[in-house]
């Protein structure tokens, strides 16, 4: 008796222990306007080298209801890829306390994808499908769909065997701005 009570104790802790280990599911955050920015970033894993990028290139302070509302073009992950390996590096493994030079790898990058004020679809089309980024550069907003569209950077030719980058999901609200969810990032010039 005593060693059936042993074996099904045992059987209850392994039990146990695999649902510990189990993942839990983690909770889809509201779209809605009622999370910043930053934090919405950081809870969705795709856009987990943008966030890291904002930390990287020092633009965090940029973000919040006190510097204003913000339009980010957020690259998912996978279009980081074609980035050179130093870069990557740094969006996979942000330091704590960036370099200047770590920055100035990054601050280029988050800046031509970054606009003050916030810009939905709507907000884009009254001006005339331009947005004014935080490197001064103009980019242009050629929709394809409801919430879709085609960024192109004036003054900068496309690259051969590139794809251009997309707008795949707009207008995704947070309370100090937008960000729409792009295919990679929109390159400097």
């Amino acid at each position: 008796m005593i060693a059936r009570r042993h074996a099904l104790g045992a059987g209850g802790l392994a039990l146990l222990l695999a649902a510990c280990q189990a993942p839990i599911a983690q909770r889809a955050l509201p779209e809605d306007g009622t999370i910043d920015l930053l934090t919405l970033l950081r809870g969705k894993p795709e856009h987990s080298r943008f966030a890291a990028a904002l930390a990287v290139a020092g633009a965090v302070p940029r973000l919040g209801l006190r510097s204003g509302a913000v339009t980010l073009f957020a690259p998912t992950n996978e279009g980081f890829n074609g980035l050179p390996a130093p870069v990557l590096a740094l969006l996979d493994n942000p330091p704590s306390n960036p370099t200047e030079a770590q920055r100035a790898l990054v601050q280029p990058i988050v800046f031509a994808n970054a606009a003050f004020g916030l810009l939905r679809f709507q907000d884009i089309a009254a001006r005339r499908n331009t947005v004014v980024t935080w490197d001064r550069a103009r980019l242009r907003v050629q929709p394809s769909g409801t919430r879709t569209a085609t960024l192109v950077r004036e003054g900068v030719m496309p690259v051969a065997g590139r794809a251009p980058v997309t707008i795949t999901r707009g207008d995704v609200l947070a309370s100090d701005g937008v960000f729409h969810v792009t295919s990679g990032p929109v390159l400097p010039g």
